[in-house]
């Protein structure tokens, strides 16, 4: 009876333990395939669709980004009819606020922007230039802009010429040029210098590198 007890507990942990096994396997299996939702877009969507397209997201784009911002709707039955009703308005509001990123960016890109840093006699910046910088610049300008409608992959850390884009509509984007100097008396002759300057002591650095390497 002992033995069988023991062997009926032993079969009991088993069976628990496969079971467990199985839950984490369909746990990670669930992650790997990144199960998705069906939702309807309301404007365009870089690398997505364009109004009215019923496309797949991850859940959590979906729930707490486009869905909340208004930029996409979930694709039920009754919000596909709802669209349909609306997607004339929809599409003329679109074409509207079209003209009006149009007439922005003509503004935008008249603009001299010019920004003063501290920098270094190579031109490296003490700081750096932040897409919130260059928002506040053209705001300055009487042009209201959000950092997030500045497309920089990363803050200038260094004097020079820059060119970067402004999203302004999901179908209008902007090409803007920005100067980063120490001073505004700076010419773009001293910027160039002072950018070949960095790029020797930059060239000089990687030889020395280098050469210890192949000593």
């Amino acid at each position: 009876v002992k033995n069988y007890c023991c062997f009926n507990k032993k079969a009991k942990r088993t069976c628990n333990r496969n079971k467990k096994s199985q839950i984490f396997g369909l746990v990670a299996l669930r992650c790997q395939i990144g199960f998705t939702m069906e939702i309807i877009l309301l404007q365009k969507i870089n690398k997505l669709g364009n109004i009215g397209d019923t496309v797949e997201v991850k859940p959590g784009f979906g729930r707490n980004y486009l869905i909340p911002s208004g930029k996409a709707l979930r694709a039920t039955k009754e919000n596909k009819e709802f669209f349909e009703t609306t997607k004339a308005k929809l599409l003329e509001e679109n074409k509207e606020e079209i003209k009006k990123a149009e007439k922005i960016r003509a503004e935008v890109e008249a603009l001299n922007l010019m920004i003063v840093r501290s920098a270094s006699d190579t031109g490296i910046l003490y700081g750096s230039v932040t897409t919130r910088d260059i928002a506040n610049l053209i705001g300055e300008n009487g042009i209201t802009l959000s950092r997030r409608q500045i497309a920089l992959d990363k803050p200038i850390k260094e004097l020079g010429l820059f060119d970067m884009s402004v999203i302004l509509h999901p179908e209008v984007e902007s090409k803007i040029k920005l100067t980063v100097v120490r001073s505004l008396g700076d010419t773009m002759l001293d910027v160039e210098a002072v950018s070949d300057t960095h790029l020797r002591a930059h060239e000089t650095s990687e030889e020395r590198g280098c050469g210890r390497g192949g000593g």
